[in-house]
């Protein structure tokens, strides 16, 4: 989306990011949308308030278009409203204030008891980013899980909401939403059916690994065996290391090696 395109839709940018008034909200949506300004819908999916961005999808799947939804299923946030915190009683004070200017004449403290704190310091800030990155991972945004149970609806009459639904499922930043969406697909016989048939391997095993469910891998172990990429086709041996390990018969699993080994 360029800066003209910004400019020339301002006014509805603007209407759709506040959310405030419906009947405002729906003139702008209707505006894009007649319009088929897929571009900046899409970027106000991901940046607008809960309110327009439900209508949106809303809009968007009643007329089939999926595209735009993918980017706010796959990048849009929880818009968090943070508490009023006070001053921090330790802040940026330092540790050894008292100690790290001595007077002249006098010991500071010792470089090994400095080196340690630092360590530890440095510690501390490393676990709080890696529980900030696995909280945003897990990040539940309301909008993301309208986004899937919309597409949901539409998986076995449009095969554009099944390609849509895979990319969530493959790409979607967040673990929550990436999850749901492959156990949508997952749960879905008629579309796994299709998308097996078809020799999608690499799209069958990303949705299995996206479920974390033991119940999605087996069936789709299960109609991997019973729709076999040809011989030469690249991602036969990876159809056949996901038999191997998920299929539920061991002897289909033992057929696997054997074909894998020979």
């Amino acid at each position: 989306m360029d800066r003209k395109t910004i400019v020339r839709w301002s006014v509805q940018i603007k209407t759709l990011m506040q959310g405030n008034v419906e009947r405002n909200v729906r003139d702008a949506m209707s505006q894009l949308i007649e319009a088929k300004q897929w571009s900046v819908l899409s970027h106000l999916l991901v940046t607008a308030s809960e309110f327009s961005a439900r209508r949106i999808i809303d809009a968007l799947v009643e007329r089939e278009v999926f595209d735009p939804l993918v980017a706010a299923a796959c990048l849009r946030r929880e818009v968090r409203r943070s508490l009023p915190t006070g001053p921090s009683t330790l802040g940026s004070k330092r540790v050894f204030r008292d100690f790290e200017q001595p007077d002249e004449g006098e010991a500071g403290v010792p470089d090994h008891i400095l080196e340690e704190a630092e360590a530890i310091a440095k510690h501390a800030s490393q676990t709080r980013r890696i529980a900030a990155q696995r909280e945003a991972e897990m990040d539940r945004d309301p909008v993301r899980h309208h986004i899937v149970e919309r597409i949901d609806e539409k998986l076995n009459t449009s095969e554009d909401a099944v390609e849509a639904m895979i990319a969530i499922a493959r790409a979607s930043f967040f673990e929550e939403t990436a999850r749901s969406a492959a156990m949508k697909l997952g749960a879905n016989k008629m579309v796994m059916g299709r998308i097996s048939r078809a020799g999608r391997v690499d799209d069958m095993i990303a949705v299995a690994e996206a479920s974390a469910s033991a119940a999605v891998r087996t069936m789709i172990a299960r109609n991997l065996a019973e729709n076999m990429p040809d011989t030469s086709h690249p991602s036969y041996r990876t159809a056949l290391q996901f038999i191997a390990e998920h299929h539920p018969e061991a002897a289909t699993q033992r057929a696997a090696r054997r074909a894998l080994n020979g």
